[in-house]
């Protein structure tokens, strides 16, 4: 081998080793844990049978992405995030609930967040597109450098979104490799995720019309709830009660009354996971603070039951606002 090929090999190999140390942290098949076998068959067979009902497009082990996805993600796999409903694994998690939340069924309607496999005009979107959304449509299926593998133009209108851990988000505990039912439950709970920016911008790449944030006339405020403004942006906190946020106490937050635990929210200030999690009077609202990425429990894929009434009706509003 020419001395020439050998430089260009290692220089390859330090190139992917300085890719891969900036993917690793929070991530899943990228890198070493990119394993062709999860999803594909050799020859569209396995050993040298052929699967049942296949061969599948691109030699999947499915016959679609979301199959293929959740044929480890639906619960059955018990080292993997569950992301359909029910989910059970998360109940000896920290919080009892994954960060990104969780699905309905396959092709039908999800009133509580989306809905994987059923057509709908994408609301809140300039265009009104119509979609039929897949795993795909939000992740990257081999993997990039983005948080939870997000993809970096989600709308497909050349955008270039980072949203990338240790910089613009921040997490305790990685997934362990190999996987485990713990290692699992510890990375994808909650509280392991603290955010720092980037996550509205993503979200409202097809979601475009929250991309403003104008004010209207007095006395009928915002056109829309604003993200990514401090909560101490506007003295004398018309709108917000920054030290109620951070005291973290009463209305909004005691569990005993109506409250829930306290929201997610952006730390422009972050550094790391710890800064990131700390409650200050400059954090700003953004799409996770209201919504599960994926679903949830409660309609609209909110944090909390706005819509449907009872006592925790205002809990999420009152730990920014108190009124």
């Amino acid at each position: 081998m020419g001395t020439l090929v050998k430089l260009s090999i290692i220089t390859l190999a330090i190139l992917l080793a300085g890719l891969w140390s900036s993917a690793t942290a929070g991530q899943w098949h990228v890198g070493e844990s990119l394993r062709c076998q999860d999803c594909h068959l050799q020859h569209a067979t396995q050993d040298g049978e052929q699967v049942p009902g296949g061969p599948y497009s691109t030699m999947l082990l499915e016959a679609s992405v979301n199959e293929l996805c959740l044929s480890c993600h639906d619960g059955t796999d018990p080292t993997a995030p569950d992301v359909q409903s029910p989910v059970t694994m998360y109940s000896a998690g920290s919080t009892g609930e994954s960060a990104a939340g969780f699905f309905g069924q396959v092709g039908v309607d999800n009133p509580h967040g989306h809905g994987l496999g059923f057509g709908a005009v994408t609301p809140l979107q300039n265009q009104g597109l119509f979609v039929q959304l897949n795993c795909a449509a939000c992740h990257a299926v081999h993997g990039n450098g983005n948080y939870r593998n997000l993809l970096i133009d989600p709308a497909g209108v050349g955008d270039s979104l980072a949203v990338v851990e240790g910089v613009h988000v921040f997490t305790e505990f990685s997934p362990a490799n190999p996987p485990t039912v713990a290692g699992s439950v510890a990375a994808y709970d909650r509280d392991n995720v603290g955010y720092k920016e980037g996550m509205s911008t993503w979200c409202a790449s097809c979601h475009d019309m929250l991309a403003a944030n104008e004010q209207s006339s007095t006395t009928a405020h915002f056109n829309g709830h604003p993200s990514d403004v401090a909560l101490d942006a506007y003295s004398p906190y018309n709108h917000t009660a920054p030290g109620h946020w951070t005291a973290g106490l009463g209305e909004g937050f005691d569990l005993a009354d109506g409250g829930v635990a306290r929201v997610p929210f952006d730390s422009p200030g972050a550094t790391d996971y710890v800064s990131s999690r700390a409650a200050g009077l400059s954090d700003e609202v953004q799409c996770l603070s209201c919504h599960k990425a994926h679903g949830g429990a409660h309609a609209g894929g909110m944090l909390w039951p706005y819509r449907e009434g009872g006592a925790e009706y205002l809990a999420g509003c009152q730990q920014c606002h108190n009124k």
